[in-house]
């Protein structure tokens, strides 16, 4: 095959857009899928950490 896997000579997918329409766009639905969740660890992770800082705090100005 030319054009690659799932494209036709033209470089066109089954979706009708090019490859470089798919790139313009974030690339394949997997990969933004991917990004999504490391979006979302990442704002979990500052939610815990700023929560263990508060507790942090609390727990020193008690002992003050």
């Amino acid at each position: 095959m030319i054009g690659g896997q799932g494209e036709d000579s033209c470089g066109k997918s089954g979706t009708d857009e090019t490859p470089q329409e798919r790139k313009r766009r974030g690339g394949s639905s997997a990969a933004r899928g991917k990004r999504s969740l490391a979006r979302k660890s990442t704002a979990v992770s500052q939610v815990i950490h700023t929560s263990s800082f508060l507790l942090f705090v609390r727990l020193s100005m008690r002992l003050i």
